[in-house]
């Protein structure tokens, strides 16, 4: 098709009105055109689409769906619910987010989608942002890396991915109007990075930008943001989509290169007319953003064919992806795995048990699930009929409904037989909300007082921590043996966790990000929400557990940490050139998987300041029972520069590079040295101390 000579016949004002959404989702459709409209949707995690809008398909009814509380059934077409960022970041695995990434391309393609809204690669600058659960990690490089495998996967199904919100749109608190002020080499090297690595590694075919302020314009309206560095210091050639609301002035924001504004304004045609009138944008300008929107077009035109979506092989990919991202804490006495064989009763607290939250709320909720794999059913298929299985809900464990003295008394009952307890523990929904932040990083009180009480006649505690970010464990992590993470986990995350508690899944997640023993020791909140009108990024690169290691705080658990029902050791780095090479063996009985982490430390005799450790390369690897296992990994160069903000270029430094390997940001038992040598013409001079 001839896009060139569409534009050329296009009417004035039918470009004007193409620049603009027609309605929530829908592209303005040009109907003297053989062109179809184009449709944008949520979420990242899965198709959220009325089923009046599904034009493509007829009425789509699935019989493998299992009754589940949380969904909206009826209103919403049926699509899979695939684990939320946090879940996805604590796979560290690049092939899982991969396949994710295929199976929602299939689905948004059988729906007759252009592009789904994601992913969302935000980071997590402070574990009290309401959007945190979206998000894939706190560091940048693991965040862009795993993006990156999402955006290749969905895009090889031909539907258009939109990694957001671009950029520092990291609190919910003021998100449409505060500013976000942080100086440059810490926005190159935190905030931009994971779109960068995107941009360049999997060219997305559109970007959102934020809603909010950065450095005092709004990001809709930030050229050196979405011209300078987005397209022309890195190349994109998509389209920007701005947040849903996220334009003030049409005009102005396509001066910034935002070629599609949603959802649909009644005042963008006018703002656009009169700018057109007074010269403000031109005919090249409008052209310019026509012609990249028909690139958009081109590249997602095959999801108005007809195509296949096997919704039960989808479930299958969720479920994988959910045992993934399990994250073991502590398994103190090896209480865990269990083993059905032995047990005669096993007791479940916790209302997450039978009501889980698979997702977050806001925009990424899938509302319509096609099926829910329910935690306490999951357990009892596990045990079988011979084992007896009591659960405890909110009924039994909410002091404001129970006379307290009485209730602890059952409770200790109850479980004082029990080979094991298992708590489900969560916070309250609207601790993993789009719109609103956490105030707290606490769970429940009901469920720690509910567990110290099980813990006075029952000494084998096991903790399932059904949550979208890190929480304070402190209060009652003594008196668990055993803790896991299960995140937000999709709709499979019931079997996942189910299959991890009795040994047919060995949990290999790593945290994305790093568990505060105390809010008061994340630096970034002495800057957090702001005044109301900016918030300032005083910490700079000080984000997690650069922070942390830097400044020798001690974590509740580090970022990258993760056991697992195997153990594993390594040895034997050697470097040559940027080709590094170690051992990891399995020392134990059970085959398992290991994340290999490459932190890299730059020159102790630096004039500039640097985190400890940065994370520069990881890889999870299989390795079976006693084996040893060769891993190669190529460094790239730019994992030993930083930005330069006197240069105003990416640069090395002269001296020692320190490479280290291990499981975790505090474990890193391999170190290779690497000198380097910097290619700037700068007066060098190491003073003897």
């Amino acid at each position: 098709m001839d896009y060139q000579k569409i534009i050329s016949e296009m009417t004035l004002d039918e470009k004007l009105n193409y620049l603009t959404g027609a309605d929530m989702n829908s592209g303005y459709e040009l109907t003297r055109f053989p062109v179809q409209k184009m449709r944008y949707h949520d979420g990242p995690f899965g198709l959220r689409m009325k089923k009046k809008d599904n034009q493509k398909q007829g009425d789509v009814e699935l019989k493998i769906r299992s009754a589940f509380p949380n969904a909206v059934k009826g209103n919403e077409v049926p699509s899979t619910a695939f684990p939320n960022g946090c879940a996805l970041g604590a796979t560290w695995d690049k092939k899982v987010l991969r396949e994710v990434g295929n199976a929602l391309g299939e689905e948004f393609s059988y729906y007759g989608i252009n592009g789904i809204l994601g992913p969302a690669v935000n980071i997590k600058r402070h574990p009290l942002c309401g959007r945190n659960f979206e998000y894939i990690s706190e560091d940048p490089y693991l965040a862009g890396k795993l993006g990156a495998e999402y955006v290749k996967g969905t895009q090889e199904k031909n539907v258009g991915t939109c990694p957001k919100h671009f950029c520092a749109n990291n609190q919910e608190s003021g998100r449409a109007y505060v500013s976000s002020e942080i100086d440059e080499r810490t926005l190159r090297e935190i905030y931009l990075k994971p779109f960068e690595i995107m941009v360049k590694e999997a060219h997305p075919w559109s970007i959102m930008c934020s809603y909010n302020r950065l450095n005092g314009v709004y990001a809709s309206e930030h050229k050196q943001l979405l011209i300078d560095i987005l397209r022309e210091e890195w190349g994109f050639d998509g389209i920007v989509i701005s947040d849903w609301g996220a334009v003030k002035n049409r005009a102005y924001s396509l001066l910034a290169s935002i070629e599609m504004c949603m959802p649909y304004q009644a005042e963008a045609y006018g703002q656009l007319k009169e700018a057109y009138e007074k010269g403000i944008i031109d005919d090249e300008m409008i052209d310019k953003a026509l012609e990249r929107l028909f690139l958009y077009y081109d590249r997602t035109k095959s999801v108005y064919e007809a195509s296949e979506c096997d919704f039960a092989k989808h479930h299958e990919t969720a479920v994988e992806a959910s045992r993934k991202s399990m994250v073991l804490l502590k398994n103190e006495k090896n209480l865990l795995p269990l083993d059905a064989k032995k047990l005669k009763k096993l007791v479940v607290v916790g209302e997450a048990a039978v009501q889980p939250f698979i997702g977050g709320d806001g925009s990424s909720r899938v509302k319509n699930p096609t099926q829910v794999d329910v935690p306490l059913d999951e357990i009892r298929k596990m045990m079988g009929d011979s084992v007896e299985v009591i659960f405890l809900g909110d009924e039994k464990i909410n002091m404001f409904k129970n006379e307290i003295g009485v209730m602890e008394g059952e409770i200790a009952s109850i479980v004082s037989d029990a080979d094991a307890v298992v708590f489900f523990l969560t916070q309250d929904y609207s601790c993993h909300s789009e719109a609103v932040d956490r105030n707290s990083i606490e769970i429940s009180p009901n469920l720690e007082y509910a567990m110290l009480a099980c813990r006075r006649t029952n000494p084998n505690i096991i903790a399932v921590l059904n949550i979208g970010d890190a929480v304070s464990c402190g209060k009652w992590e003594p008196f668990t043996d055993s803790i896991l993470v299960s995140w937000l986990g999709g709709q499979g995350m019931g079997r996942a966790v189910a299959e991890t508690l009795f040994g047919r899944n060995n949990p290999s997640g790593k945290l994305p990000e790093t568990f505060p023993k105390s809010l008061s020791d994340v630096k970034s909140l002495e800057n957090y929400p702001g005044d109301g009108y900016k918030v300032k990024y005083e910490e700079g690169l000080m984000v997690g557990y650069r922070h942390f290691d830097t400044n020798h705080i001690e974590p509740e658990y580090e970022f990258g940490f993760g056991l697992s029902y195997s153990a594993f050791e390594f040895a034997n780095p050697e470097l040559d050139g940027n080709t590094l090479s170690f051992d990891i063996t399995n020392i134990s009985d059970r085959d398992g998987e290991e994340t290999a982490q490459v932190y890299i430390e730059f020159p102790r005799e630096s004039w500039t300041s640097h985190p400890a450790q940065e994370l520069k390369a990881f890889e999870k690897v299989q390795i079976p029972a006693h084996e040893t296992k060769r891993v190669v990994i190529e460094l790239s160069e730019d994992a030993f520069t930083y930005y330069n903000t006197a240069l105003r270029k990416w640069t090395v430094e002269n001296g020692t590079y320190r490479i280290k390997v291990g499981n975790s940001s505090r474990n890193l038992p391999l170190s290779v040295a690497k000198e380097m040598k910097s290619g700037d013409l700068l007066t060098q001079i190491h003073w003897t101390f």
